[in-house]
């Protein structure tokens, strides 16, 4: 009987799917509603323990007496039994497959890259930025979007990602960093409140560093004009990894049929962005240790409210 533990439930079909392949199994899906199947089949082990493997696949769902039921009649089986579980375990084959933590981006484009390789899609690290900032922190959904893109090209470009990566990232995450960065606290607080009902602080606090560091880059890197041209907004965007989207909206560029865009680097320098990075560092602590993460990060927008009041 093998544990396979953790999160990564794209990983988890694939270890299932070796294991079967290697050993020339069947693979028997079994949840918690079809119980007396695996308990049925167990007890018949004799007929079929070459030929079957057991793959319980909701095992946390179960009760704790079945659960109880189906390891003492697993331990001595002669069947092949894997049990998916997202607890930790204590038995003696554990194998532990685990996703990054969702505000992790680093890691999770790091997976990205790695599911690109296994579809044999030769990719630059910014092709897995590019679809990660489309698709988010959710393995099924990249497998899915990957196993896409597969069909059409082993050699992506961004224009391809943009035309056959799906959209799913949450808009109005990335509508409340810009609010903050243009000054509309009035704004920000309300989309805060709605935002953090279904949204974990810290991932709230990952979004605002990630944004203000790109803003820092960008304040860093160009020279400060009233406008941009696009040519200028493109170059920048490949010179320093940021969205082409993002960039062009720090910049200013206005998209038709979207709201107007404010030029950041007017209202920021150095300076400035470096006080705001200091302050989320600390966010960043007192959200993970605070009773009262959410009152915390409605704080620090009053703390970045003050810092674009003062004079560089």
């Amino acid at each position: 009987m093998i544990f396979l533990a953790g999160d990564a439930r794209v990983l988890k079909d694939e270890y299932v799917e070796n294991f079967c392949q290697k050993r020339r199994l069947k693979r028997i899906k079994v949840n918690a509603e079809e119980k007396d199947g695996a308990f049925n089949l167990l007890s018949q082990a004799g007929l079929f323990f070459d030929e079957v493997l057991l793959d319980v696949v909701d095992f946390d769902e179960w009760k704790k007496d079945d659960q109880k039921k189906l390891l003492e009649m697993a331990e001595p089986s002669r069947i092949s039994v894997i049990v998916r579980t997202e607890e930790g375990v204590k038995a003696k084959e554990v194998v532990q497959l685990s996703l990054p933590k969702p505000w992790e981006q680093e890691k999770w484009i790091d997976y990205v890259s790695e599911r690109l390789r296994k579809h044999k899609i030769s990719a630059s690290q910014k092709i897995a930025e590019l679809i990660f900032e489309r698709v988010g922190p959710n393995d099924e959904l990249l497998e899915r979007e990957i196993e896409k893109l597969a069909c059409v090209t082993d050699r992506p470009t961004e224009e391809t990602i943009q035309q056959v990566i799906s959209q799913y990232v949450r808009s109005d995450i990335d509508e409340f960093c810009f609010r903050v960065s243009m000054g509309d606290f009035e704004k920000a607080h309300v989309l805060l409140g709605s935002i953090l009902k279904t949204t974990e602080p810290i991932v709230v606090v990952a979004s605002l560093a990630r944004h203000f560091l790109d803003l820092y880059k960008i304040v860093l890197f160009v020279e400060k004009r009233e406008n941009y041209p696009w040519p200028v907004i493109k170059e920048v965007s490949e010179k320093l990894g940021v969205g082409l989207g993002k960039t062009a909206r720090f910049l200013g560029f206005s998209f038709k049929g979207a709201g107007k865009s404010v030029n950041h680097v007017s209202l920021y320098d150095a300076e400035k962005l470096e006080k705001i990075l200091e302050r989320l560092y600390w966010l960043d602590l007192a959200v993970k240790s605070s009773p009262t993460p959410n009152l915390a990060i409605h704080s620090f927008l009053d703390q970045v409210r003050k810092i674009m009041g003062e004079k560089p």
